[in-house]
């Protein structure tokens, strides 16, 4: 019980490692000072690197993720606290099992780094502790984040990196990749204050990120036909007042009136669950001549809508194509602990813990294709699904350019939504189509396949962003091969880090015996 203890007291050291953590997070959106992720990473590796054992290693990473976790994903009280109805003490305890989840992946690495890297290393054995085991246990750790239990890709170092000339890797690599770079960039660094070798590492360091410049210039996708006139519809409907029944009417008389002052767009767009409740019941009642006018105007609007089976016993986070209503797309990649509890049958006391409105979803197919609107076929995705490039590609490939919907009120005012909207751009750049995104309060934005946003709404305004959209064709490198280089890379890295150590271990004896 004391070693435990002794684990979690804090060691002076880990003040420093707790604030690099912290700081890292102001290098995301929507602060966006990118070298601070450079910064927190070189103080990360040098830490790990004077780490002398395992278990140190693994405390420093602890206190690192505290830090970054706590500031970044602080977000989550607003959501659990102000919206599901769960006490304060609750909450904070529910926010810091999450944070401590994720502050676990941090670990792993630092086990990994603390496990492989030599105890008394020479100036050879530093640089392949900066230069190859450490950026590489980093990505491997982002990795298993991003896929490990459903995958939880929050703040991806590459993403970070949006507006440097690192971004012209990401149709190739992906953010990921470029989370590699920005780790590689961070051990360079380290490596020219301990040895000062400028001209090396300057070289280095050019090449790299000259690099992201010569690819940036590259079209790796052509556009296709002419632009579609689309229509974004931002209802501004806050959250605490989203759901209750006395404002059903309300809130959908402001959508259909913005629809149809708007109805000479191509194609229109509502937010996620714009329409707070199922689909059979509004087309049968509330919608019934918008929708039938709709379908005789055959117009393209696609609502965000809770949508329930034939049998009625499963129901969907869904869009649903009113002009047409065979025409729907249901959200594939639920969020865990919102839309659908994990392990129900043990955690079911803790759901009843919070009052979330439709928390059991299904999961949709996950081979639905891209809706035909118009002339063009058009990928869908709902909200928490734009974290996942590997998950859209399939979609991205078929696709000539994607819309998606999501209802960030239930974190207005933090970084969340911030953070989410820098996902949506590093997915155009990654999967070379232009996305249309509807929310609720925002941010409502077109973004270019380089990623940057072309329109947007003010936040927390209701209104419409009435816009063009380029359809495109081909496939980026990304679209093609995905995370599966950088799963081979990192683990080819490993490998090698094994075969080092396993090395050392038997000629260790060997030089004892010589003595």
């Amino acid at each position: 019980m004391k070693a435990a203890l002794a684990f979690f007291r804090p060691q002076r050291q880990d003040a420093a490692l707790f604030g690099l953590g912290g700081l890292m997070v102001f290098a995301h959106a929507p602060i966006g000072l990118a070298p601070l992720a450079l910064l927190a990473l070189i103080g990360l590796f040098w830490f790990w690197q004077q780490a002398p054992t395992l278990t140190r290693a693994v405390q420093q990473s602890m206190w690192f993720g505290f830090g970054f976790f706590g500031v970044g994903v602080s977000w989550l009280i607003s959501s659990i606290y102000l919206f599901a109805d769960v006490p304060l003490p609750l909450s904070v305890v529910a926010v810091f099992i999450f944070i401590a989840f994720l502050t676990a992946y941090f670990m792993l690495a630092g086990a990994l780094v603390g496990w492989l890297k030599r105890p008394e290393p020479g100036r050879v054995d530093q640089a392949w502790h900066w230069l190859g085991l450490m950026p590489a246990v980093w990505v491997l750790a982002e990795l298993i984040r991003g896929s490990l239990f459903g995958g939880f890709p929050f703040l991806v170092t590459g993403n970070s990196h949006l507006y440097s000339s690192l971004a012209g890797y990401v149709p190739v690599i992906g953010a990921m990749g470029v989370s590699w770079l920005v780790a590689l960039s961070a051990g360079i660094l380290l490596w020219l204050f301990k040895t000062r070798t400028w001209v090396l590492s300057a070289t280095a360091l050019a090449l790299i990120w000259g690099g992201g410049v010569l690819l940036g210039r590259v079209d790796w996708v052509t556009p296709k036909g002419n632009p579609v006139d689309i229509a974004l519809l931002q209802g501004n409907v806050p959250q605490d007042q989203k759901w209750q029944g006395s404002q059903l009417m309300p809130t959908l008389e402001r959508y259909v009136s913005m629809t149809r002052d708007n109805m000479g767009a191509d194609v229109i767009v509502w937010p996620e669950t714009a329409v707070p409740g199922y689909f059979d019941v509004v087309e049968r009642g509330a919608l019934r001549s918008f929708i039938r006018d709709a379908q005789l105007l055959e117009k393209d609007i696609l609502l965000g809508v809770i949508r329930r089976d034939d049998a009625g016993e499963a129901y969907f986070n869904s869009i649903v194509n009113a002009g047409d209503p065979t025409q729907f797309y249901d959200k594939r990649h639920l969020v865990p602990f919102s839309e659908f509890f994990p392990f129900y049958d043990l955690l079911s006391v803790i759901s009843g813990w919070f009052d979330i409105p439709f928390s059991e979803f299904t999961a949709g197919a996950t081979d639905q294709a891209p809706l035909q609107l118009g002339a063009h076929q058009v990928g869908l995705s709902v909200c928490y699904e734009m974290a996942f490039g590997t998950e859209l590609a399939p979609s991205a490939r078929a696709a000539d350019f994607l819309v998606t919907v999501s209802n960030d009120a239930w974190f207005a005012h933090t970084f969340e939504p911030a953070q989410q909207m820098q996902d949506a751009q590093m997915r155009a750049l990654e999967l070379g189509r232009e996305i249309a995104r509807a929310t609720n309060t925002g941010y409502t934005a077109i973004v270019g396949v380089d990623g940057q946003i072309r329109s947007q709404l003010p936040l927390y305004e209701a209104g419409v962003l009435r816009g063009e959209i380029q359809p495109y064709q081909g496939e980026t490198p990304f679209v093609r091969w995905g995370h599966t280089p950088l799963w081979l890379a990192t683990l080819g890295m490993l490998g090698l880090a094994l075969f080092l150590r396993f090395r050392q271990r038997i000629r260790q004896p060997r030089r004892e015996q010589s003595q």
